[in-house]
């Protein structure tokens, strides 16, 4: 407990940059205010939650204090982050679930409608939080599950560049967690790749889908996240390649988008997910052969149906190695059926 009020004793120190719209009606400029009585402070109670380091108190508290005002829910929860980000160092274990309860406050739409920037203040911050070598240390499956919440609040902004980076920050977490919580790791996967799937995200945040899919594929190709996961594996290779299919996503990395491929076609063929997922296998396949089948794809890279073709061999087209290598087909998967051959960038 000692360490938490060192956490809050820094932030009072610090100050909080927040006015309310309240604190800015009652001290308009020229009336000689303070500007340090200008910040909003936190109440008592809520100050008091926090100190517990109880989640459901702090949401408690952030419900009973707003009163059901969606703009002061949301300026009370981007409190709470700050003050979690301000203990990391020192309880980053209270720090993950503190945040959480601030991220389940702004996952409501009255207060990501009513105050769209504190939300992001939330989402940005706890974001911070989940990446945080010291709290993916202590707390691996707490950090999954404010990853979780946080992608999900992103996910209903409808600031798709929002959504992208957060994914992208959660699957990066992710890997790092697959050694301590590789279940989780697979679940916080699965999420970003999902998320990314959205048609605003491809458009607006290629760049940023191809690092959540990229990371996510290197992820599935473990066998140990396939043997924990093996149908969140087989989700999501088959939304890795959806993703890396959509032209805006494939054409701002080529050859990253076949590495991501061979993942998905390894992960989705390896033992463990199709004897738990049967189907996997030809989910994927389908996804690939649609693939070498689409011509912006094969504009935007010539190599494009050579190396999808490779891949339905079970060779990694960048190594020339079988893709058992990194954890793939078993050796008697038959080849792929050949479909269309008579079609310009078909697989022959």
């Amino acid at each position: 407990m000692k360490t938490v009020h060192g956490a809050w004793a820094a932030l009072l120190a610090v100050g909080v940059g927040f006015a309310t719209p309240a604190v800015a009606q009652n001290a308009p400029a020229g009336q000689g205010r303070p500007a340090a009585q200008q910040a909003v402070q936190m109440p008592p109670a809520l100050q008091a939650a926090v100190l517990t380091g109880n989640p459901q108190a702090v949401q408690q508290a952030i419900a009973t204090l707003s009163g059901g005002n969606p703009v002061q829910a949301g300026t009370l929860a981007a409190l709470v982050v700050r003050a979690a980000e301000a203990m990391l160092a020192t309880n980053p274990q209270g720090a993950v679930q503190i945040a959480t309860a601030a991220v389940e406050t702004v996952k409501a739409n009255p207060v990501q409608q009513s105050a769209p920037q504190q939300t992001e203040t939330v989402i940005t911050t706890a974001a911070r939080i989940f990446i945080a070598p010291p709290a993916q240390r202590v707390a691996p499956e707490a950090v999954a599950q404010l990853a979780a919440s946080t992608m999900q609040a992103s996910s209903s902004t409808g600031n798709a560049a929002l959504q992208a980076d957060v994914a992208a920050q959660a699957v990066g977490a992710a890997e790092k967690l697959l050694a301590a919580a590789p279940a989780a790791a697979v679940q916080i996967a699965a999420a970003a790749v999902e998320a990314v799937k959205a048609a605003p995200v491809l458009q607006n945040a290629p760049q940023q889908s191809m690092q959540v899919v990229t990371t996510a594929a290197r992820i599935i190709v473990q066998p140990e996240a396939q043997r924990v996961a093996p149908q969140a594996v087989a989700a999501i290779a088959a939304g890795a390649v959806q993703v890396v299919s959509s032209p805006a996503v494939y054409q701002s990395a080529p050859a990253s988008a076949i590495t991501v491929m061979a993942n998905a076609y390894a992960a989705a063929t390896s033992a463990s997910v199709t004897a738990a997922v049967p189907s996997a296998a030809t989910s994927v396949r389908t996804e690939l052969i649609q693939a070498a089948q689409t011509q912006a794809l094969n504009t935007a890279n010539p190599t494009n149906a050579t190396s999808i073709n490779t891949i339905l061999s079970g060779v990694n087209p960048d190594t020339g190695q079988p893709l058992s290598v990194t954890g793939a087909p078993p050796a008697n998967t038959p080849p792929p059926a050949l479909e269309n051959p008579n079609r310009s960038g078909s697989p022959v």
